[in-house]
């Protein structure tokens, strides 16, 4: 191959790959503006999914990294910008060696800091069942 055809080569992937992040509004990691956040359970114990705003939560001013995570360790090493994984990808139905299942990880993380807040006097989401999962 030339030199002018690998820099044409380049060239065209370049303009590929830029094509493609501005199809994606510039960033591969920004967040949803809401969202439906789904335990995959079978049976009666179903619940409706539950209505997430990314919004609500950037206009209060709630940092990324409180809920997105990478523990090594006890420390938490994600930062934003950082690709953004589904919690089912190491959360499953069933806890695992020193992981917690997809139920307990949502309720510990949401129903947690909304708790948190409370205890300090501060304005926070619901806590209570019915108010988080409600049908669609």
């Amino acid at each position: 191959m030339t030199n002018g055809c690998r820099l044409a080569y380049v060239a065209g992937l370049i303009l590929g790959v830029m094509g493609i992040l501005g199809a994606h509004g510039g960033s591969l990691t920004q967040a949803p503006a809401d969202g439906l956040l789904k335990i995959p359970v079978a049976g009666s114990k179903r619940k409706p999914p539950v209505k997430f705003s990314h919004r609500v939560h950037e206009a209060r001013r709630v940092a990324c990294a409180q809920c997105h995570h990478d523990y090594q360790g006890r420390r938490n090493v994600w930062q934003e910008g950082q690709t953004v994984e589904k919690c089912q990808a190491c959360h499953g139905p069933r806890p695992e060696a020193r992981r917690l299942d997809l139920k307990n990880a949502y309720h510990r993380q949401c129903k947690g800091c909304h708790l948190r807040l409370r205890q300090q006097g501060r304005q926070a989401g619901p806590i209570e069942c019915q108010t988080c999962h409600r049908p669609t």
